[in-house]
């Protein structure tokens, strides 16, 4: 009953990024269904790429999936938005030389879902394309805005370039809010618990 807003982003960037992309569709919150999706999706793709299934809750499937078609290396990280974020690969069945798909786990807010694209995903496609796999470089770049109450993780705040040469911030840092993500044309990379006043 949500809107598949992600399912378009992703396959945009993915495009950009010069990807052939294979749409499965949208897989029902069971786990022989997302078991079967995986198994699937790992035949004749290098990359397997979800979206949403990654938290906690009673119809997240993903973990235990991965884990019965393959290994799971990475579960959530300290970020946000973004904090469920998964990392491992799916066994292709009937090969005998140990072959698999790699595997990242989104999740399902659109906003977190992009952002971890961009930290990601992005990189391990352009490691597997051959190209150097590092984030762009950092700018340090004035703040025209405050940020009292920061979060205890690594927090990514969705900004633009204002005419005076800073950063103006998006007025809603939520994780649902993907209109955020096309006002925006960067990201603050705020450590944890780090307040941000106006000219810092």
């Amino acid at each position: 009953a949500i809107y598949n807003s992600n399912r378009f982003t992703l396959r945009g960037l993915l495009q950009a990024a010069g990807c052939e992309v294979t749409d499965l569709g949208i897989v029902p919150d069971r786990l022989d269904a997302t078991r079967h999706a995986l198994r699937s999706a790992a035949q004749n793709n290098d990359l397997i790429l979800t979206s949403g299934g990654v938290s906690v809750g009673e119809e997240d499937y993903i973990r235990p999936a991965l884990a019965a078609e393959g290994r799971v290396e990475m579960w959530q990280v300290a970020i946000k938005p973004g904090k469920p974020l998964a990392f491992g690969a799916v066994r292709r069945e009937g090969d005998t030389d140990g072959a698999e798909a790699l595997f990242i786990g989104l999740p399902g807010n659109p906003v977190s879902s992009y952002v971890t694209f961009l930290l990601a995903v992005a990189p391990v496609l352009r490691a597997l394309q051959g190209a150097d796999a590092a984030l762009p470089a950092p700018i340090q770049m004035r703040a025209d805005f405050d940020w009292p109450r920061p979060d205890k993780r690594r927090e990514f705040l969705r900004v633009r370039r204002n005419a005076q040469g800073g950063l103006d911030l998006f007025a809603n840092q939520s994780s649902g809010v993907l209109t955020s993500a096309v006002w925006a044309d960067g990201l603050v990379d705020n450590p944890p618990s780090q307040s941000i006043v106006q000219g810092d």
